[in-house]
């Protein structure tokens, strides 16, 4: 897929294999906002003061999926830390003349190969999730 949204996404995520801040400071509106279950709807200067210095602990972004319409895209990939480690995450991005103004981002899970797990019941799962277990009384 080459589409203007496409080509962004992949400046976004070069630019963090890269260390280029300045190709990300391009790409970003002035009133960029950025959420994540850690972050709640931060500014630019909070996002760049927060998550660029993970730049330095990521090695490669394969982009898997891109979905878009409009000005909005969500964008799967798997990324891959400087020590080996692969996860996936979703982010829902929103675009306004050619710039992000906001993404969403979905932490997913740990993508290396699974370790054997020892059978255990879904009682014995649930109970090592009390909060989501409250949720589904049994």
């Amino acid at each position: 897929m080459n589409t203007p949204i496409a080509t962004l996404v992949r400046r976004y995520f070069s630019a963090y294999e890269t260390q280029d801040r300045q190709v990300l400071e391009d790409l970003l509106d002035d009133s960029f906002t950025f959420s994540s279950p850690l972050d709640d709807r931060i500014s630019r200067a909070a996002y760049f003061a927060r998550c660029w210095p993970n730049s330095r602990t990521l090695r490669r972004f394969t982009v898997e999926k891109i979905f878009e319409q409009g000005g909005e895209a969500f964008i799967r990939y798997e990324a891959e830390s400087t020590t080996g480690k692969k996860f996936r995450n979703t982010e829902w991005w929103r675009l306004e003349g050619g710039k992000l103004v906001e993404v969403q981002v979905y932490f997913g899970r740990d993508t290396r190969p699974a370790m054997p797990v020892p059978t255990r019941s879904s009682a014995a799962r649930m109970a090592d999730w009390p909060a989501t277990a409250a949720l589904f009384p049994r």
